[in-house]
């Protein structure tokens, strides 16, 4: 009877890390799945850009300002009832956003969306380290985090399949039968905590306060410094933010009987260090997937569906790689394994600053697979070592922070790459301008052989030789800018992820990590 329950009680733990994946993969598929329709959301509202980019702004915002709640709330209403609750609210505001009737009831249902989605992720990672323990973590968290590490790949290029094919609308209401089965599945299989896992603690609202402002104008910041200016008034207005929200946060932690984020996590080494590496990571992560499809699509004219078959092999890579990873961490620790993905996802980068429009499918490809084995060794173990390192009754609140830590990171990763890349573009377009000038020789036998063709049966002002020479030189300099503009941030943010090597030599073996002879 006893080995009965106890296998049962192992094909639980599979089954629910089954639901808690699907859960994962389709709220982070829906976070980065939006942006290739937001042209198609502004013609059907009748909106301007700065008004449709809150649809994307909304939902990081508030999905931000959910996640340092979610350890408060497991301890006060349970894991099943919290991930239930929010997988409906999810499902629910995705019929919403379908739906909508408006510019504005959009922007509701994506805030209530987001609600669901912040929670999802950090719960479903505390629920898989609830039910596993510590020397088969990283194997579970290996499986449970290919939907984090596969899905940004995917969304874009399977957000513009169903733009294209069919409507805006589908990239929502594709959510509806998908969330319905896992939300009648895991209201079936999931056991309820009994009472006494209960913690009836108080809420520390100005903590909450305080972290919520800093988030919100910190994010903010980032995701408007492009447009709006890194030396504008509402950077500054919000950096300031920033810091007072952050220094009152901590003043409110290390004084209050119940905080949110109890500052006694950071003495473990693991957790700390992970909140550090989670950054660099999220560099290598969402830097690389934000800057090679414009690449792909701008510099060398491919569609957005070819860019998504381009990116097919590295989401494959990290697919295929991270339950091994987390089978290694489980079984030799996580610094080495760290050390190594580190490494791979950083060289793989700097190779893309070799990247050109002519490039061959083994350029394309092969820095991508480096990359996705990289990031698979990276993130297992990390996840793995640094809930590991956290008391049982922390886990939670350990497993929120890390998800707020890899969010911030990556939009301080794309806001920092975005601008680095556009200053490198008009650097270089000055230097290629400096160095060939209008009148010499290589531009006026450039211009005799390319006019005829690009201009041919051109009316209007273009008339003259001269003029269209200019034109195809002022677009061919500009191109090439680009061009190096791009391979530019690549190696930036390849040597950004390298940058994090020495934490992860400062990593630690748990004490279960036991290197077999």
């Amino acid at each position: 009877m006893h080995e009965n329950s106890l296998q049962a009680s192992r094909y639980y733990r599979w089954i629910v890390l089954g639901i808690v994946m699907v859960g994962t993969f389709m709220v982070i598929l829906d976070s980065s799945i939006v942006n290739v329709a937001l042209p198609h959301m502004m013609s059907a509202f009748g909106v301007n850009r700065d008004q449709i980019e809150w649809v994307s702004t909304s939902f990081m915002l508030t999905m931000a300002v959910v996640m340092p709640l979610v350890g408060w709330m497991v301890g006060r209403f349970g894991h099943k009832a919290l991930y239930l609750s929010a997988l409906a609210l999810f499902t629910v505001a995705s019929a919403a956003c379908a739906f909508s009737w408006s510019y504005n009831a959009l922007i509701v249902a994506r805030v209530a969306q987001a609600i669901g989605c912040g929670a999802i992720q950090p719960v479903g990672m505390a629920l898989v380290a609830e039910l596993f323990e510590p020397h088969e973590r990283g194997k579970a968290l290996g499986i449970w985090g290919t939907g984090i590490m596969v899905a940004p790949a995917l969304g874009p290029t399977f957000g513009g399949y169903l733009t294209d094919t069919f409507s805006w609308r589908t990239i929502f209401s594709i959510n509806l039968p998908i969330g319905l089965l896992a939300f009648l599945v895991a209201a079936a299989v999931m056991r309820s905590e009994a009472g006494a896992a209960r913690r009836k603690v108080p809420f520390d609202y100005w903590g909450f306060a305080f972290l919520s402002m800093a988030l919100i104008s910190g994010l903010l910041a980032l995701s408007q410094g492009q447009e709006e200016g890194w030396d504008s008034r509402l950077v500054h207005v919000c950096l300031g933010f920033t810091i007072v929200g952050l220094v009152m946060f901590l003043g409110i932690e290390s004084s209050v009987e119940h905080p949110i984020l109890p500052l006694s996590l950071f003495r473990c080494r693991n957790f700390s260090l992970s909140i550090g590496l989670a950054v660099f990571r999220a560099v290598g992560l969402f830097g690389s997937i934000f800057l090679l499809p414009i690449f792909l699509q701008n510099m060398a004219g491919y569609t957005t569906i070819q860019t998504g078959l381009w990116m097919m092999p590295g989401a494959v890579a990290v697919g295929l790689t991270m339950p091994i990873a987390g089978r290694l961490a489980d079984r030799y620790g996580p610094r080495w394994l760290v050390v190594i993905g580190t490494t791979l996802t950083g060289v793989s980068l700097v190779q893309y600053g070799q990247l050109d429009p002519l490039s061959d499918a083994l350029m394309i490809i092969g820095p991508q697979v480096t990359r996705g084995v990289g990031l698979a060794l990276m993130m297992a173990p990390l996840l793995a070592a640094a809930l590991n390192s956290v008391p049982k009754e922390r886990v939670a609140t350990a497993s929120s922070f890390l998800n707020v830590a890899q969010s911030v990171g990556g939009s301080f990763g794309i806001a920092l790459l975005n601008t680095y890349v556009t200053n490198a573009v008009q650097r270089h377009a000055v230097g290629i301008g400096e160095l060939v000038g209008a009148q010499t020789q290589t531009l006026e036998r450039f211009t005799q052989h390319v006019s005829g063709v690009a201009f041919r049966g051109a009316h209007g002002v273009l008339l003259s030789d001269q003029a269209k020479g200019a034109a195809l030189s002022a677009q061919a300099v500009f191109h090439k800018a680009s061009v190096m503009g791009f391979e530019n941030g690549f190696v930036l943010g390849g040597l950004i992820v390298l940058a994090g090597l020495p934490l992860c030599l400062m990593l630690k073996p748990s004490p279960h990590h036991k290197v077999p002879p």
